[in-house]
């Protein structure tokens, strides 16, 4: 099959493990690069090159990737072959690319807490302190000790989110969140990628889009259900200085 008909060079594509954890979800930008054999395809992930920051691929790992093409939704499953140069890897795709009518997550303007830790290039870090973080979350179960964060306007779906982020930021850099939607309730923690920047605002800061790559399903569902019973014309309340 030639790839050529779904994927152009440099095209974005989101990759999941199908061996993932059910209670989280899991995922990481790839870029799609040539096509080199029959189902061999190279990809190039945009997290920095050094060898033991790379993406913990396991031999044959099966994933499943999505893209966008003429509007619609690209799935298509495959495994993972090798590791090449840098941060370029090989797969083996199957021939099951499905189009499909994109299911968009519905997202609100509201204004909660927020802390971050932003970074470059730094993709196995970033996860392991993910992981660390839900651990300490999980052993915390009193909201109350938990420290005020400040209020910050955000736009918030299940998917990610779109705020203002301290400059320097370029698309990639990935972002460990700490989302409190209330002080009654323990904060989500999520690993982010920026994937579009705007224009730059008041303080040194730059309005950013960021996709969700690894975050707890059940915090999913709390941020779908925080939307839900967000009133329909609601005032944000008044914002702090981070």
């Amino acid at each position: 099959m030639r790839y050529a008909k779904h994927f152009k060079t440099g095209q974005k594509l989101l990759l999941r493990p199908l061996a993932a954890d059910e209670d989280r979800f899991e995922a990481l930008s790839a870029f799609y690069q040539d096509q080199v054999g029959e189902n061999l395809a190279v990809f190039t992930l945009p997290y920095g090159t050094a060898q033991d920051e790379r993406y913990p691929f396991a031999e044959k790992m099966p994933f499943e990737m999505y893209s966008d093409s003429l509007g619609l939704g690209i799935r298509v499953t495959g495994t993972f072959d090798t590791y090449l140069d840098g941060s370029d890897f090989r797969v083996t795709l199957n021939d099951d690319f499905q189009l499909f009518q994109r299911r968009l997550h519905g997202r609100k303007e509201t204004a909660i807490g927020i802390k971050y830790t932003k970074g470059k290039g730094t993709l196995r870090s970033f996860r392991n302190q993910w992981e660390k973080n839900v651990t300490l979350l999980e052993k915390s179960p009193d909201p109350a000790k938990i420290p005020v964060f400040p209020m910050t306007p955000i736009n918030l779906s299940q998917g990610g989110a779109r705020c203002d982020l301290r400059e320097p930021v370029e698309i990639s850099d990935l972002c460990l969140l700490l989302l409190r939607l209330s002080e009654s309730e323990l904060p989500i923690c999520a690993l982010a990628e920026v994937v579009w920047r705007g224009g730059e605002v008041e303080g040194g800061r730059r309005t950013c889009g960021m996709q969700f790559l690894n975050i707890l399903e059940r915090d999913r569902k709390r941020i779908e259900t925080y939307l839900k019973n967000l009133p329909v014309d609601e005032d944000p309340p008044p914002t702090e200085e981070e």
